[in-house]
């Protein structure tokens, strides 16, 4: 095979096999059925004379070193700095997605720099950076990449992170999240109804992924864009509350992302903070005990609090970020924030106040 064909480094893929005259791939619940010469639905995976290839491997279209908080991530390694990594395509088509024009995009439509293993790995070191975030577009359609890097960053003391939104058959999932270190898990909606329409996908297999994700070890916080008349009712926030707590457990961090106009939802208005007040006070009624709020600036909803006594224990300022990031004049992550100073008042990891225990990897 030639670089003519697959681009700089021809990388075979992982989780297919082959169906007929076609390769079928497992990675994640959409199983696509590849014929000869064409790509997956997330635009990343190619059947070549009968064997899969990744062809976005080592591309990479997009980088910065953000604060981890940007992510979001709270309670794992609060106030460090990362290198955030994202190539082309996605498995999901969301109608709110923040960073469509390279989520959907195809080989070729956004500009890429191939990088190695190696050099991800070094550049990350020269950066003075702790770990690689994989954010931007969905991770889990570049996970070979991925995989390979995250083995090399493990051995150099550096940590890997997935902004992910969980759409990946359980195996990949067990691979894939026994190299993660902190995975942010965005679960969109609580129905099958919204995932099936609003995203082209399915809601079960992200539920597995989150359990997959906690069972490998992996310290997981979630995510949860409230969508005006679309995700945002009630009674759909309370069973997606009470299924957090009880799976998840009550300190897994919790984000509640404020909506706001873009893409193929342009025009629906953005969400309401008495809405976000609301799915806040569900939260918390659902036995939660460390809910945020993401998409908003400078709120005290941010920081971290004592679920015992209410001590201040970690104080972050966000603000919009000064320097930002284009893929095709887009700007990317544009509805997140970013965080110039966080201030970690843990004492041992413990309220200074009450010494409850508070779970935060420092």
């Amino acid at each position: 095979m030639n670089e003519d064909v697959l681009g700089a480094m021809p990388h075979q893929a992982a989780f297919w096999h082959p169906e007929g005259d076609a390769l079928r791939c497992d990675l994640c619940p959409r199983r696509c059925v590849i014929k000869p010469g064409s790509t997956g639905f997330c635009g990343t995976r190619r059947n070549v004379q009968g064997t899969m290839f990744a062809i976005n491997y080592g591309k990479v279209c997009v980088s910065a070193v953000d604060p981890i908080e940007k992510k979001p991530i709270f309670h794992f390694h609060p106030g460090s700095r990362i290198y955030s990594l994202g190539t082309f395509g996605c498995n999901l088509d969301c109608g709110n997605c923040q960073n469509f024009v390279l989520a959907r995009s195809k080989e070729g439509e956004s500009p890429c720099t191939f990088t190695s293993p190696e050099e991800v790995a070094s550049a990350a070191k020269e950066k003075g950076v702790a770990g690689v975030a994989w954010t931007f577009n969905e991770p889990t359609v570049w996970i070979e990449f991925i995989m390979d890097t995250a083995r090399l960053l493990r051995k150099q003391g550096m940590f890997s992170i997935l902004n992910t939104n969980g759409y990946i058959e359980s195996w990949a999932a067990e691979d894939f999240y026994d190299l993660a270190d902190a995975a942010n898990i965005d679960v969109k909606g609580f129905t099958e109804s919204f995932y099936k329409s609003k995203c082209n996908g399915k809601l079960e297999p992200i539920l597995e992924a989150c359990l997959i994700a906690k069972d490998a070890g992996v310290h997981v916080e979630l995510t949860n864009l409230l969508i005006p008349g679309l995700n945002d009712s009630a009674a759909e926030m309370k069973r997606l509350f009470d299924w957090v707590a009880q799976e998840m457990g009550e300190d897994t961090p919790m984000h509640l992302f404020r909506f706001m106009p873009y893409h193929r939802f342009s025009d629906l208005p953005e969400e309401s903070m008495e809405k976000m007040e609301e799915a806040y006070r569900i939260a918390k009624e659902s036995g939660l005990r460390y809910i945020y709020f993401a998409g908003v600036r400078g709120h005290p909803k941010q920081n971290t609090y004592c679920p015992n006594c209410g001590q201040l224990l970690i104080n972050r300022s966000s603000q919009e970020a000064t320097e930002s990031t284009f893929v095709r004049q887009e700007k990317m992550s544009r509805f997140c924030p970013t965080y110039t100073q966080v201030q970690v008042h843990l004492q041992g990891g413990r309220c200074p106040k009450c010494a409850k225990k508070i779970p935060v990897v420092l």
